[in-house]
């Protein structure tokens, strides 16, 4: 398929899906090996918020950590870039190019071809494959890169003013402040623009829109110093990548990416949606609507894949920002009118558009349709959630507005409204429009402040986050410790090559003493993919060290946590490495149950669910798992139920080494973002489950013994964590269960199947007298009319009733208290102060005559601040609560001084 004719778009437009498939079946034909995409969940790199290139899944190869069994590599990657120097997210769907979500086509080169293999490579793909006309194509180069510009000339044939030397900024590409890094060569098409400057000598370099990059093609070549020196590598490398909906317009002859196959779909969809539920008219669209589907149509995208790879809407992290794109999506469909959940069946575009097979092309993302259900039940959920979250904040604006109003402001601050933004996911713009009603501003320049505070918090949590290996790693030696604990417990003749106390090596530990060990071999289970370190001891001629954890802060570094209980121990020392056996017993149990737990999971809940989580140890472990709702008591029992059938059954546990793509093929499952090799490790119970795992397991099911469900319970939207013991610890479990029900039983005098009933017309009684007690104690502290009216006091024209504290309330006792004096005070402000075990309340009620200026949650608040209390409200109703004091008296007699200063403050004198 020819897209071009000399300068003409040829007619026949090439889909997305060709474009993809010819790129990797290019690239295979020249010896490299095609590389599934990685998860949008970086493995193992804490200093990544998302998969944001095609090196990223090579970054370790790049560094000489870790070797492949291919030396070239051809990848279409999942990215997605949200932050920071590579997307701005106010500018998606506002201009042709910027997205969230994109896929980046890449060639690699671990140390076999260089920069003439890699510039050919790419001229040929796009002049003789693609078909672009080569003089609609120009290329930049790092301005002292010779090399580079010479193969250009020399070997390609491009005219000598279609290479242009650029700087550093431009074309020197670097890992991070140290490490590889090397200069790279950009290709641009000239989209035939004239050049809004006039320049005769405009090149790519110029930045006037004539020109758009891509394809980056990077030679790796040298190591950056401490001290800024280059020094070159042993090995070089290449590292290329290309954007799929770039390329796809410039083949399919479009204008905007949002115009190509890879987005018309959903922007046509959308489009429906809205003319269906929000009676958008096509006919006469304005800018704005462009853009609303624009945006759409990305958050979409981005949303689908993040959910299917596991991430989950949140607070922080990840989650935050699935969050946001959620939320930006929603406000541009309100925009169009679309008031209920759309995204959710949105979703279902993306996934026949990424998750199918299109004709002869296989699915380039087959994963999208295996979680087709939890991506759509995820964001129902999350877009219910935020119509909530945006009716309260609304609601909040407007008595922010009102707030500042009384106190004569004409502005809401940079930090308010931030805080609207970041809590219930206002947009400025939509926080600017309610202000605008009511006669505001906002601080626009503190509102960024606060936002780059923000970000500059994510960086320095990203950088903690990242600084787990210790300081001393770097400085140990090069050799990995080879791990022998799949086959045994117990080494006889293990060698010390490293010992470390706090951030320094040193060369023995003396009784008393911790510190960390390096072996040379070792059968104790380093702490990863959820499963606990060992423990046990290393004994030495000269001394006994207890392994309290063991834990491996980089691939092959197996660290051993002692406390050195006798003697001393020194590097070079040989020693006796033992696991404490009957623990390791305990946590393979443990650890076998997890997996039949998860595929009886994926059995009666469905194929959706997958591990999010977990946290293996001694016959307790947890399970973290995607689904939407709570399991009920009755799918909990099936599950419960299949997993101890398959214990019973006895089957065998079987564990081989295979590489991974013959694992993929064969089912086996591979979630929660781990980093796998290509040469891979899976636990099979035939017939019933296959992971790919590193940890430690038993022989056969019946080694577990017995698994119990101990509870089930949701710890972020999308994902459900269920805790559970396996073995000996079940059985206890059980027999306390039945103990407890044993000794509830002859309290209650009844036989074992009525015991529920008994119990529940028990607390039926207590309920009945309670609410007996309570309606006797407001009577009382109601008192009569007469009472009333001796504590009703006049404040500058306001009446304020102060009663309490009373004993034993309630909260909802306190509220029918407050609402019966509002009976007898129907204008003016009550206080009610009331205590109950220990704690102390204060209830604060204003008459809407009063509203504003005066407001219920600013009294409470101050009320709160004489007895270390915690509170606030609505403008009529508002409580705080604390730890009482003791005495209370002296809190009660400062009441009416407060109430009296919020009232002369605000001039509500009347």
């Amino acid at each position: 398929m020819s897209p071009f004719r000399g300068r003409a778009m040829s007619v026949h437009k090439p889909s997305a899906a060709w474009i993809r498939e010819e790129f990797l079946r290019f690239f295979e034909g020249r010896g490299h090996q095609r590389v599934p995409s990685s998860s949008l969940i970086p493995a193992q790199d804490p200093t990544l918020l998302f998969t944001n290139a095609g090196m990223n899944q090579f970054k370790d190869v790049f560094l000489g950590r870790e070797e492949r069994p291919y030396r070239r590599a051809a990848s279409v990657q999942k990215c997605m870039r949200v932050s920071g120097k590579h997307n701005d997210l106010e500018q998606v769907g506002r201009t042709p190019r910027h997205h969230t979500f994109f896929e980046m086509l890449g060639n690699f080169s671990f140390g076999d071809y260089f920069k003439k293999e890699a510039i050919e490579f790419a001229w040929d793909l796009m002049t003789r494959v693609y078909g672009i006309p080569k003089d609609r194509l120009w290329v930049t180069v790092f301005r002292d890169d010779d090399d580079a510009r010479v193969i250009w000339k020399r070997n390609v044939g491009i005219a000598e003013e279609r290479v242009a030397g650029l700087g550093e900024k431009d074309n020197f590409w670097s890992m991070g402040d140290t490490g590889p890094c090397g200069p790279c060569s950009e290709i641009h098409i000239d989209m035939k623009r004239a050049c809004p400057e006039g320049r005769r000598d405009c090149n790519p370099g110029h930045d006037c829109g004539r020109f758009m990059e891509l394809w980056n093609l990077v030679f790796m070549q040298f190591d950056r110093q401490p001290d800024g020196a280059l020094k070159p590598l042993a090995k070089t490398g290449v590292d290329t990548g290309m954007g799929l909906e770039r390329i796809a317009s410039v083949l399919q002859g479009v204008e905007s990416n949002y115009e190509t196959d890879l987005f018309q779909p959903i922007v046509e969809e959308a489009g429906r949606i809205a003319r269906r539920d929000g009676g958008w008219n096509p006919d006469s669209p304005h800018e704005e609507d462009r853009v609303a589907l624009h945006v759409i149509a990305d958050h979409v995208r981005a949303m689908t894949f993040l959910i299917s790879d596991g991430v989950v809407p949140s607070n922080e992290g990840r989650g935050y920002v699935l969050r946001r794109i959620i939320r930006r999506a929603i406000r541009f469909g309100r925009y169009l009118g679309i008031e209920r959940p759309f995204l959710c069946d949105l979703s279902a575009t993306v996934i026949n558009i990424m998750g199918r097979d299109a004709g002869p092309y296989v699915a380039p993302h087959p994963e999208l349709l295996a979680h087709a259900t939890l991506v759509a039940e995820t964001a129902r959920r999350e877009e219910e959630r935020f119509a909530q979250t945006l009716a309260v904040g609304l609601a909040k604006v407007e008595t922010l507005a009102q707030g500042l109003r009384a106190d004569g402001k004409t502005q809401i601050s940079g930090p308010d409204a931030f805080r609207l933004y970041d809590t219930f996911g206002l947009p400025l713009d939509l926080i600017k429009d309610v202000a605008h009603g009511t006669h505001l501003t906002v601080d626009e320049p503190g509102f960024e402040k606060a936002m780059e505070e923000q970000r500059e918090r994510s960086r320095k949590g990203m950088k903690e986050t990242a600084s787990t290996v210790p300081a001393v790693a770097s400085r140990l030696p090069a050799r990995q410790t080879l791990f022998t604990g799949y086959e045994t417990t117990l080494v006889e003749d293990a060698r010390v090559l490293a010992l470390v106390r706090g951030d320094a090596l040193v060369e023995e530990l003396k009784a008393g003493e911790e510190g960390q060990a390096m072996l040379d071999r070792t059968p104790f289970y380093a702490e990863g993919g959820g499963q606990v370190g060992d423990t046990g001891f290393l004994t030495s001629s000269s001394g006994v060290a207890f392994v309290r954890d063991t834990r491996a802060p980089l691939p092959g570094l197996n660290l051993h946590l002692v406390e050195m209980r006798e003697g001393r121990l020194r590097v070079g020392d040989p020693v006796r490495a033992e696991v404490d056996r009957q623990r390791r017993e305990a946590v393979m149990r443990s650890h076998d149950a997890t997996h039949l737990l998860h595929a009886a999971l994926r059995d009666v809940v469905g194929l959706h669910v997958k591990q999010a989580g977990s946290l293996v140890s001694p016959d307790r472990f947890r399970f973290d798992f995607s689904h939407y709702t709570a399991l009920s008591d009755d799918i909990l029992a099936e599950v419960e139920d299949e997993v101890n059938d398959v214990i019973r059954q006895d089957l065998p546990i079987r564990s081989s080494v295979m590489p991974i793509d013959e694992a993929l093929r064969r089912g086996a499952l591979a979630f929660f973002g781990d980093k796998y090799g290509d040469v891979v490790r899976v636990v099979e119970v035939p017939g019933f489950s296959m992971e790919l795992c590193g940890g430690t397991h038993a022989a056969t099911t019946g080694s577990i013994g017995l698994f119990k469900i101990d509870q089930e319970r949701g710890i972020a939207a999308g994902v459900r964590r269920i805790e559970a013991l396996a073995g000996g610890q079940a059985l206890r479990e059980a027999r306390q269960d039945k103990a407890i029900i044993e000794s509830v039983q002859s309290a209650l005098n009844v036989e074992r199947p009525k015991v529920h009933e008994a119990l529940q017309r028990l607390l039926d009684q207590n309920r009945a007298l309670q609410r007996e007690i309570d309606r006797l104690k407001i009577n009382i502290a109601a008192g009569g009319p007469g009472r009333a009216e001796e504590d009703i006091k006049d404040v500058a024209g306001v009446k304020v009733l102060v009663r309490g504290p009373q004993e034993g309330l309630d909260k909802d006792a306190v509220r029918a208290l407050v609402d019966r004096s509002r009976q007898r005070l129907p204008s003016g402000v009550i206080v009610q102060w009331a205590v109950r075990d220990d704690r102390v309340t204060v209830t604060t009620s204003v008459s809407r005559d009063l509203i504003p200026p005066l407001h219920a949650g600013d009294i409470v608040k101050e009320l709160a601040r004489l007895f270390d209390g915690r509170g606030g409200g609505k403008p009529d109703m508002a409580e705080a609560g604390g730890r009482s004091p003791g005495d209370l008296s002296a809190a009660r007699d400062r009441t009416l001084e407060i109430v009296e200063r919020f009232i002369r403050k605000v001039g509500a004198a009347r």
